[in-house]
């Protein structure tokens, strides 16, 4: 089973042909982190938030369209929730890796916990993360 971490559920939503083609042939085994969730909306509800700034290009109008479209995003896959166990497995991760990157660890956590690959183009931080990993933009399935 997989986990997609963000720029991975990025490829597949803009249409990378080897991302779209892996999702789709195990379809059943794919789940969105719930991190890249949070990471998403927080994301969106910021973008709101600096929009009704009088000095910001974006109008709110326009932020509110991200926001709608990463919650449709959202709904392609099912989410996994971030559980006890994951942050079990979170919090006997090393001080270091944690620095490098919160929430990479917290998604390396939910698949070490659940038994899950992480499918992502940062190959080196789940690498130095010790989860397993995959990278689906890289390369054709055989």
């Amino acid at each position: 089973m997989y986990l997609l971490d963000t720029n991975a559920l990025r490829l597949y939503v803009e249409g990378d042909a080897n991302v779209v083609l892996r999702v789709q042939e195990n379809l059943s085994m794919v789940f969105i982190s719930s991190v890249v969730a949070e990471e998403l909306v927080s994301g969106r509800l910021a973008r709101i938030n600096r929009a009704r700034s009088a000095n910001n290009s974006l109008s709110v109008a326009e932020a509110h369209e991200y926001f709608v479209k990463a919650l449709e995003d959202l709904r392609l896959l099912p989410i996994l929730t971030y559980s006890e166990a994951a942050d079990a497995v979170f919090d006997t991760l090393p001080a270091k890796a944690k620095r490098a990157g919160t929430q990479d660890c917290r998604i390396a956590a939910q698949a070490i916990a659940h038994g899950l690959t992480v499918v992502t183009r940062n190959v080196g931080d789940f690498a130095a993360i010790g989860a397993p990993f995959a990278d689906w933009s890289a390369t054709s399935p055989s």
